[in-house]
């Protein structure tokens, strides 16, 4: 079977991570193939052009999204001939959508946010392309009830409000557990002006406003002046907060104690640094980060807008504290920085949690079967083949 991959960008986020680790296992199967559009570069095109996968750039004349855009994209996909459609990322689900009713192709959409923070246009769109999906793939609760109740429940008539319900499900992504818990490469905390006693608290992520960093660093700055930890903030990621983050920390006189360690193609090797994992953001799906967090062993503390959260129990395997909450969030920190045999009984818990819960194996196989049902089930006269 022929499946084609389009997301908006192969830059580096949790979604364009997901699917450099889903197409891994998928190239290991051999009656399937794969290809992958993308409209936005980055790091993740050239990890996925070593895999050996097809992959084409779609560009417009003017703009990224103007009418010759669309157009190059629509030829593009009738070249390839895809059996199925897997999108991800807002423009290329609305995008692949449009065209793959065009062309009788059935399609998936994945969803990897909270859609209410996306905005009355975004959703409104959304509404309006609702039933040119054949499925709807929620990567976590959030972003499975987000959708339900921006997009779904607004659709009045009841009948068509159940087929919309019937079209979404929930897969978790998966990290490679063999991967992450045979990485033998250990970064010294003194190459990075950490003392070997630093209690480091670590943060994976975009430096945009939902992910709420300046919340963190004003969290860190109450918990080194108001309690005996000795710590340090290390945050790995890029984007327009950047200059902002540092500035604030240059005002909180806290320089010394926060270091951005800037983007990196492969964090990996820097979660050794850290003894707990921190998420601050005021909205956030199942990260990747977190998981690959998880996959180490790290404590996690993460914001959440209730008491259930689909991998941290609150206490078991991280703490939960109530967003946009810098209190809240600086006496978690403390709780994990002078509770040693806490953070050890939570790094068995988590261990455990991301090889059974979430792992890649138990992801790609679900993936796999609903490519082949919505396949077989489609309307479309395109034959299915297996070599």
């Amino acid at each position: 079977m022929k499946i084609l991959h389009i997301i908006t960008s192969l830059k580096i986020g949790g979604a364009e991570s997901s699917l450099y680790n889903l197409l891994q296992e998928f190239i290991k199967d051999k009656n399937d193939y794969h290809f992958v559009i993308y409209f936005h570069d980055g790091p993740n095109a050239e990890k996925i052009r070593k895999l050996g996968i097809p992959i084409f750039k779609n560009e417009g004349f003017l703009h990224k999204y103007d009418p010759y855009a669309y157009f190059k994209l629509k030829k593009l996909i009738k070249q390839i001939n895809p059996n199925l459609i897997h999108s991800a990322l807002w423009s290329a689900n609305i995008l692949a959508r449009l065209i793959a009713k065009k062309l009788n192709i059935p399609i998936i959409c994945d969803l990897h946010s909270n859609i209410s923070y996306d905005g009355l246009f975004r959703t409104w769109l959304e509404k309006y392309f609702l039933y040119k999906a054949d499925k709807y793939i929620a990567v976590s609760n959030s972003a499975m009830s987000g959708f339900y109740n921006s997009v779904i429940l607004k659709e009045k008539n009841p009948i068509k409000r159940k087929i919309a319900t019937n079209k979404l499900s929930l897969i978790y992504n998966g990290i490679d557990t063999k991967k992450t818990q045979t990485f033998n490469v250990k970064i010294e905390k003194t190459d990075y002006g950490i003392n070997k006693n630093d209690f480091v608290f670590g943060s994976v992520g975009r430096l945009e406003p939902i992910k709420s960093y300046d919340l963190l660093i004003k969290s860190f700055h109450l918990l080194i002046n108001k309690t005996k930890c000795s710590a340090k903030l290390c945050i790995i990621g890029n984007g327009s907060q950047k200059s902002k983050l540092q500035k604030l920390t240059t005002r909180l006189n806290i320089n010394n104690q926060v270091i951005f360690l800037g983007e990196k193609n492969n964090a990996y090797k820097y979660y050794t640094l850290f003894n707990c994992f921190i998420i601050s953001s005021k909205s956030e799906g199942l990260s990747i980060a977190l998981l690959e967090a998880l996959s180490f062993g790290l404590p996690i503390i993460t914001t959440h807008n209730n008491q259930i959260h689909e991998a941290i129990k609150n206490g078991q395997n991280g703490l939960l504290v109530p967003t946009e909450n810098k209190v809240a969030l600086a006496k978690a920190m403390e709780k994990l920085c002078m509770n040693h045999k806490l953070c050890k009984n939570i790094k068995q818990n988590n261990l455990k949690l991301v090889k059974t819960k979430f792992n890649i194996y138990k992801t790609k196989k679900s993936y796999l079967e609903l490519y082949y049902k919505i396949a077989q089930n489609s309307t479309c006269n395109q034959q299915i083949k297996f070599n």
